[in-house]
């Protein structure tokens, strides 16, 4: 076969071309009759030109015959081994998202939410089955008599699309290909979780929310997604950003759009099996969508599609008062404060570690129920590298946190600031310890390479407090433990220097 391009009449495997429904970089679609005269999908892919096209087409052909979804096209005939490669689909009627959209314009309220609920129900399935879709866009996205449709997976193109080519391959859309991807990742079912969360954006807008063509490639690396100020937006905005760790669930911003206010915890992945979600999510059985059903069960290689990481709600404002809290304690201990600064500054660095391998392993080969356990396995690794990590920031932190901290206590005792009096030196002196902790505490969270320092406390914080209440009493416990150190340094307790058996000289 010298090529995919066909002209209507032409046939194909005992199908009749009729038109040109869409075409790729090595594989075309086309609307075909069998010689009952029923209409379908016909999508063809040159093998000689690309082999590697053929055997992914082989591959997630096998997986989507297992699959019975409404919103997933019905496998009708496939050849994959001849010398014309090509699967057959049923046709769905109607036009794509983006012609929809044009004629239509945005979808709202419950109508984008049973939109994206379905969309998800759909590519759920599709992931449970082994399948990866690739290319999940308006334009692969049919709007049929009875809901969205996903087609197209991952060969095909629209005309009005931008492409992004990869040794003459079509890997994805330009505007619909999750960050990971375009920085070398191999495309995965995280990567078509972050594109249906960007077609369900542009479905709320109608507008592409980073854009189309080449441009969107650094507005998508930016994660600065335009999107309108309606419910759900705010839950799809995480949803497009570059940490994977910090994505909400396709669950959860579909309960966005329904209005929820408090997205928790990622959902687990759809199943026919029960299991037990890492990282704390909750044990359940089946789909939580639409029904579905996967014939064939789990992949026999044991691969399980879920979420990379349960996503953890980010706590800002608790992280920040329990730091002040342990840094105010300085003023009572303060080698022990500055210890359990340092201390969890690693611990905090060793769960984004532990976090950042899961997520290369898996997006390099999959998910696996195998993959928490030796990445536990993997923490005393994990944790000297993060030692190793932090030691410039503990180093800046020592020298200009202690050395503000020291210099403020020997001017309050020579009585050179003149806020305090001889009698009540005991005052100036927390104060000074307390000021040297903060700005410890300070370096040692913006300080160098401590970005996934960050990131590791948001997900210890999330882990703790997994719900805005629970946040609030961890708030109130720490606001309560600084009201105690202030106390006990107003009645001149004087601190408590172990391991040192004397305050140093």
């Amino acid at each position: 076969m010298a090529s995919v391009k066909r002209a209507p009449g032409d046939v194909i495997g005992g199908y009749t071309v009729i038109s040109t429904l869409g075409r790729g970089g090595s594989g075309a679609v086309y609307r075909v009759t069998d010689d009952a005269g029923n209409e379908s999908a016909l999508k063809l892919v040159d093998a000689s030109k690309d082999p590697v096209a053929a055997q992914r087409l082989e591959r997630e052909v096998r997986a989507l015959q297992s699959i019975s979804h409404p919103a997933v096209p019905q496998v009708l005939d496939a050849e994959l081994t001849g010398e014309e490669t090509f699967v057959v689909f049923e046709l769905v009627p109607g036009v794509s998202l983006f012609q929809h959209i044009q004629d239509h314009g945005p979808l709202t309220g419950e109508e984008l939410a049973d939109f994206a609920e379905t969309l998800a129900s759909a590519l759920e399935a599709v992931h449970a089955s082994g399948a990866v879709h690739r290319d999940v866009t308006p334009s692969n996205i049919m709007m049929g008599p009875n809901g969205p449709v996903l087609i197209d997976f991952g060969l095909s193109h629209r005309d009005e699309d931008a492409r992004l080519t990869r040794d003459g391959l079509v890997s994805g859309t330009a505007g619909y290909v999750a960050p990971e991807v375009i920085n070398g990742r191999e495309p995965g079912p995280i990567a078509d979780r972050w594109a249906w969360a960007a077609t369900v954006a542009f479905a709320m807008s109608g507008e592409a929310p980073f854009g189309s063509g080449t441009g969107s490639i650094g507005r998508t690396l930016e994660a600065d997604p335009e999107l309108p100020d309606v419910v759900g937006a705010e839950a799809l905005r995480v949803a497009l950003g570059r940490d994977v760790g910090a994505r909400p669930g396709m669950r959860d911003v579909v309960a966005a759009l329904r209005g929820a206010t408090d997205v928790l915890v990622a959902s687990a992945p759809a199943a026919t099996a029960i299991m037990d979600v890492e990282d704390g999510g909750e044990e359940f059985e089946e789909s939580q969508w639409e029904e579905w059903e996967v014939t064939d069960g789990l992949p026999d290689d044991g691969e399980w599609y879920d979420d990379v990481v349960v996503w953890r709600p980010k706590r800002p404002l608790m992280i920040g008062v329990w730091v002040i809290a342990v840094s105010f304690a300085a003023a009572l201990a303060p080698i022990a404060s500055i210890a359990t600064l340092v201390v969890g500054s690693v611990l905090a660095r060793t769960v984004y570690r532990r976090t950042a391998a899961l997520q290369a392993v898996r997006e390099r080969r999959g998910a696996r129920r195998s993959d928490g356990v030796v990445q536990t396995i993997g923490l005393p690794w994990h944790l000297v590298r993060s030692i190793g990590e932090v030691i410039p920031a503990v180093l800046l932190a020592g020298v200009l946190g202690i050395g503000t901290g020291a210099l403020a206590w020997w001017l309050v005792t020579e009585g050179e600031l003149g806020l305090v009096t001889a009698e009540h030196q005991a005052w100036g002196h927390g104060g000074a310890l307390a000021v040297g902790a903060l700005l410890v505490a300070a370096l040692m969270w913006w300080g160098p390479l401590m970005d996934g320092t960050r990131t590791g406390a948001h997900r210890i914080a999330g882990a703790l407090a997994p719900t805005r209440a629970v946040a609030a009493a961890w708030v109130v416990v720490a606001v309560v433990a600084i009201a105690v150190v202030v106390l006990t340094v107003y009645v001149e307790v004087e601190p408590w220097w172990w391991p040192l058996p004397n305050p140093p000289a």
